[in-house]
């Protein structure tokens, strides 16, 4: 092989080269996801035109003794990866914010664990306090004990909460009943 095409084999190796080391890490949108086999599709817009990838795994924070199921939704960007450059091999690294899918929390000292539609859990004060929230329902526990906001409390269907009776209650000394 002479120079001259040595050196047009170079040039399209080194073309090839870029080309996947560009396609290693892209961003796009969900469009389907398959939650029982840990799958979902993935719509790329970098270039000139649209394109949809085939059926990737997602990244899961635990999968060994702890495991996690935490799947992406429809219209969720996020960042898919490839060591190649080759879509066949790529999986779903994680989740960037968006203007449609907005962080669900702006203070410093906020974690925010789960947050899906109205429910919630976070770890907020920098980790003085969890709190639980489901609609207008919150639990706060703290090491100043736990605080019940907005619903009714129970133990063993029985109502504990600031609403409840007590049965053959006396005036004194004794003891009441069981809350009714």
């Amino acid at each position: 092989m002479g120079l001259s095409e040595q050196m047009d084999d170079l040039r399209r190796r080194l073309a090839a080269l870029e080309r996947r080391i560009g396609s290693q890490g892209r961003t796009g949108v969900v469009t389907e996801v398959d939650a029982a086999n840990g799958l979902a599709r993935v719509r790329l817009t970098e270039g000139d035109a649209p394109m949809l990838t085939g059926w990737l795994p997602w990244t899961e924070p635990a999968a060994g003794a702890n495991k996690t199921h935490n799947p992406p939704s429809v219209g969720q960007q996020v960042e898919i990866r490839s060591e190649s450059g080759d879509l066949h091999d790529a999986t779903i690294q994680g989740s960037l914010n968006s203007a449609s899918n907005g962080r669900p929390s702006g203070a410093g000292d906020e974690f925010v664990l789960l947050s899906v539609g109205a429910a919630s859990i976070k770890a907020t004060g920098g980790g003085s306090a969890i709190v639980i929230t489901i609609g207008g329902y919150s639990l706060t526990l703290s090491a100043a004990g736990a605080v019940n906001t907005g619903g009714a409390l129970s133990h063993n269907g029985k109502d504990i909460g600031d609403t409840h009776t007590h049965k053959g209650v006396m005036s004194g000394p004794s003891n009441t009943g069981t809350p009714n």
